[in-house]
């Protein structure tokens, strides 16, 4: 973008250079009439020499020339302008800045410096005070190559921000994944955890992990059907002891697990048919009838 933009800068450069029609009177051989400002012919001569160094791309030159300039005439926009061009051209992209702002004080309704204020600001990128500038530019001249070449930049800008934004979509995408995968991955760590004390027959330490899982993936079927497995075991565990409070207080809670969908058929038909029998051996018929009819629906 910064080339293509020189060549729309570099078509402004050649500012209008006229001895004043009052000085020719007065003074014809010493003073220059160089955009509005009124110069010394020395002066004059020396912007006139910075168009043909910039023309030679020598500017370091030019550069040196304008900065005498700016010294005897510091408001001049149109040198102001120069400069600006120059240092953009330099790689000087804030000191650029600094002189297109300066000469859009000076001179508002100067298309050149709105145009060179906003590649400016577009280099740093600052993005806003880019797209404000040209504007601004756009408002001045809105026709001919050079607004065509701004409005190729503002399209750009657009472009590039639509892309920056699908960009920064994407990636959010891709870290909420990350974190999705990790949560499941910690949480699948707690069930080898658990099931580790299962067969240590550290039965309540390893259903306190099993919890700790679930926090961690709350929505992962692949934990959740391993604490249902866990809370099955967990649970005959507390018959062969004859606890059968606790069991049957674990085997409602795998079914309240299991309620919420993710379970496979054999998970679930093993929990319906652990808690019916439970259920006949505390004598409750009725109530295992119903878990029977129950099991009949999962398919």
């Amino acid at each position: 973008m910064r080339a293509t933009m020189r060549i729309a800068l570099s078509a402004l450069t050649s500012l209008c250079l006229q001895p004043p029609a009052e000085a020719k009177q007065q003074q014809p051989t010493k003073m220059m009439k160089i955009g509005e400002e009124i110069v010394s012919i020395e002066a004059g001569n020396a912007f006139i020499k910075v168009q043909g160094l910039l023309n030679n791309k020598q500017f370091e030159q030019a550069s040196a020339l304008l900065t005498q300039f700016l010294e005897s005439y510091p408001n001049s926009s149109a040198a102001l302008y120069k400069y600006g061009f120059v240092l953009l051209q330099q790689g000087k992209d804030s000191e650029a800045l600094a002189q297109a702002k300066r000469c859009t004080e000076l001179k508002p309704n100067f298309f050149g410096g709105w145009a060179l204020l906003g590649e400016a600001s577009m280099n740093l990128k600052l993005e806003d005070q880019a797209k404000e500038a040209y504007q601004k530019a756009l408002a001045i001249q809105s026709t001919g190559e050079n607004a065509d070449i701004i409005r190729e930049h503002l399209n750009e800008m657009t472009r590039q921000k639509e892309v920056a934004i699908g960009a920064a979509e994407e990636n959010e995408k891709v870290a909420v994944q990350n974190r999705v995968i990790m949560k499941l991955n910690s949480a699948l760590a707690l069930c080898d955890r658990a099931n580790a004390l299962l067969k240590e027959k550290q039965f309540e330490q390893g259903f306190q992990v099993c919890r700790d899982a679930l926090k961690a993936a709350p929505d992962s079927a692949q934990i959740k059907e391993n604490v249902v497995v866990y809370l099955n075991n967990y649970a005959a565990d507390c018959v062969q002891k004859q606890n059968l409070k606790q069991a049957e207080a674990l085997m409602k809670e795998a079914l309240a697990l299991q309620s919420n969908g993710d379970i496979t058929p054999q998970s679930q038909k093993t929990t319906l048919r652990n808690y019916s029998a439970l259920l006949k051996y505390l004598g409750r018929n009725d109530e295992a009838k119903q878990i029977d009819e129950q099991m009949k629906t999962v398919k």
